[in-house]
């Protein structure tokens, strides 16, 4: 019998750029060749991006966000996935990053903070973040993320109020 998952944790993050293209290349034609899936871990955001058919944002130990890779990465809901996305470089002199994405330093991940975890970094967190850890919630384009401004009637300025019933 064989292996039909492969999981991979940053396989090529050590590698040259060409030798690194030349192994993602041959773990896609395996892939198609042998009907396999990967649980592909890393850091490179270019590599998600090309290896991936969905992805998983993590933040300290925590699920950010999911979706379909083209879509999270060109509709991203979270603000630490958003973070992450605009600190990838930029070869067009026109679009670079100037300022950092993230502010202050990540929280200790022995002990994390309450609430979302995420938060004390988060330019959108209100009270209600420190307090309590959202739940993942369907969002817009078949993702889900973990994220009080995705929550209807949460309590985050940001949120969508409910639907009000029909008289």
């Amino acid at each position: 019998m064989q292996s039909r998952l492969i999981i991979l944790d940053e396989a090529v993050s050590a590698l040259d750029k060409s030798v690194e293209a030349q192994v993602l290349n041959l773990l896609l034609d395996l892939k198609d060749e042998f009907g396999l899936t990967y649980i592909f871990i890393s850091h490179d955001l270019n590599v998600v991006r090309y290896m991936s058919d969905r992805v998983m944002v993590m933040y300290l130990g925590q699920v950010a966000e999911i979706g379909d890779s083209e879509t999270l990465f060109d509709h991203p809901a979270h603000p630490y996935t958003r973070a992450l996305l605009s600190s990838i470089p930029s070869m067009d002199p026109d679009h670079r990053t100037e300022e950092p994405p993230l502010a202050g330093d990540p929280p200790n991940p022995i002990n994390p903070p309450p609430g979302c975890r995420f938060h004390t970094r988060c330019a959108h967190a209100q009270a209600l973040c420190s307090e309590r850890v959202p739940s993942l919630s369907p969002i817009a384009h078949g993702q889900i993320a973990s994220c009080w401004m995705h929550v209807a009637g949460s309590g985050h300025t940001e949120a969508p109020g409910l639907l009000k019933e029909a008289a």
